[in-house]
């Protein structure tokens, strides 16, 4: 009867093991049922990993976790390319489904391929929501009075939810508490915090600059190790460059000298200016962290102009193919370079953050993805000849859709 009792046990112990590794999230614990929020929590874990580099980048915070799981789950749907290319071409259009909420950008600058394809972004995650009937792009190419209009627009053209990027930093900050006071969730994304996240607007998704810029540290303290470093930032007043190169220098050995910093508009052309400066000033700079990879391409061309060998140590954010097919032109296997996914998925998450409010779940104020570093190797560094130049390879977009975006 005892040993009959102890099998049975036994048996059913061996059975719930196995069924709950059956039903084990590939994406650890918290993960949301499916339905919760009218959001599916159970993406590819490879579309997750292009997005973020590995499932290592998953937030702690289950909420957080859960949002980006639902964004990524979302970005697997198919919709409609012929309606997202004429959206996109045109900032914005009536998606046919008769959904009765309103999509809102307000982008601030929108002169690089980075925010393009973060647009598209936006329109193809907005695209696999049917409720949403609208969405409206504004972009206010750096003029800040411009983008305080621009936000209020999209306010008064009946903006149920929005997503954007303050370029014009706290001077929005005005609109977006008006746009709060109103109910009208608001949230933001890689890093672009202003004012008190949670009370002035919704959300921020980001990742942690801070860490980014640790890593870039560590990574020049054990293969530089001594030498001149400088820094790369974007826009004036932007809030990411900031964060990162405040972490980066206070973590850099003692052997190695930050030069200087200097913006870039997070544009080629500013890179080139930059860097030549930089390189006139300092003849033996050994390394360069920018923020930015297509714009890298400037600083490259920089020292091509100054007839000088790239023997450098490059460090940036993001994955534009322009960026590695770049580097495998130059045929130098002293260009050391290393980089971060370009994370235009993010603002897939702030959208889909903002449909799981109205949906009544409570956003966390800060959504934040670990950020991780790989290098692109000598020789060819990862260039791709299978997608456009422009392309970032971890951007959640459509192989068919990106050639027709950047169509010659």
């Amino acid at each position: 009867m005892v040993v009959a009792l102890a099998a049975a046990l036994a048996c059913l112990v061996i059975t719930a093991t196995s069924s709950a590794t059956r039903t084990a999230s590939p994406f650890g614990p918290g993960v949301f049922a499916n339905g919760k929020f009218g959001e599916n929590y159970n993406p590819s874990p490879k579309v997750v990993s292009k997005a973020l580099i590995s499932l290592g980048g998953l937030p702690d915070n289950a909420m957080s976790k859960n949002i980006v799981l639902a964004a990524m789950a979302r970005s697997q749907k198919p919709v409609n390319e012929a309606k997202a290319l004429a959206c996109w071409k045109n900032d914005g259009c009536d998606t046919g489904t008769g959904g009765k909420i309103t999509v809102g950008m307000a982008d601030g600058f929108c002169a690089n391929i980075w925010r393009e394809v973060t647009k598209m972004e936006l329109i193809l995650q907005a695209l696999s929501y049917p409720q949403v009937g609208k969405i409206i792009y504004t972009c206010a190419n750096l003029d800040t009075q411009k983008a305080i209009s621009d936000f209020r627009s999209l306010i008064s053209q009946g903006a149920d939810v929005m997503v954007g990027y303050s370029d014009a930093g706290d001077a929005l900050l005005p609109a977006v508490r008006e746009a709060t006071k109103r109910g009208i969730p608001f949230s933001t994304y890689v890093g672009g915090v202003i004012g008190t996240p949670g009370k002035d607007y919704s959300s921020v998704i980001t990742q942690d600059y801070c860490v980014l810029g640790q890593q870039f540290a560590k990574i020049l303290n054990t293969q530089m190790k001594s030498g001149q470093v400088a820094f790369l930032g974007g826009t004036p007043g932007n809030t990411i460059s900031p964060q990162w190169q405040k972490c980066e220098k206070n973590a850099l050995a003692k052997s190695i000298q930050v030069v200087g910093t200097a913006n870039t508009n997070w544009t080629r052309e500013g890179a080139l200016q930059a860097t030549a400066g930089f390189i006139g000033k300092y003849p033996d700079l050994k390394a360069i962290t920018a923020d930015y990879a297509d714009g890298f391409v400037g600083a490259m061309r920089a020292y091509d102009a100054a007839n000088k060998p790239l023997n450098i140590f490059a460090l940036t954010s993001n994955d534009e193919n322009s960026l590695f097919c770049e580097a495998q032109k130059t045929k130098n296997k002293d260009f050391r370079l290393w980089h971060t996914v370009s994370y235009n998925s993010q603002i897939r998450m702030s959208l889909t953050a903002d449909m799981m409010q109205l949906a009544g779940a409570k956003i966390p104020p800060l959504v934040t993805i670990k950020p991780q570093v790989l290098e692109a190797h000598y020789p060819n560094y990862g260039c791709s000849k299978s997608i456009p130049l422009q392309a970032a390879a971890s951007a959640a977009i459509p192989l068919s859709l990106y050639v027709k975006m950047f169509k010659k």
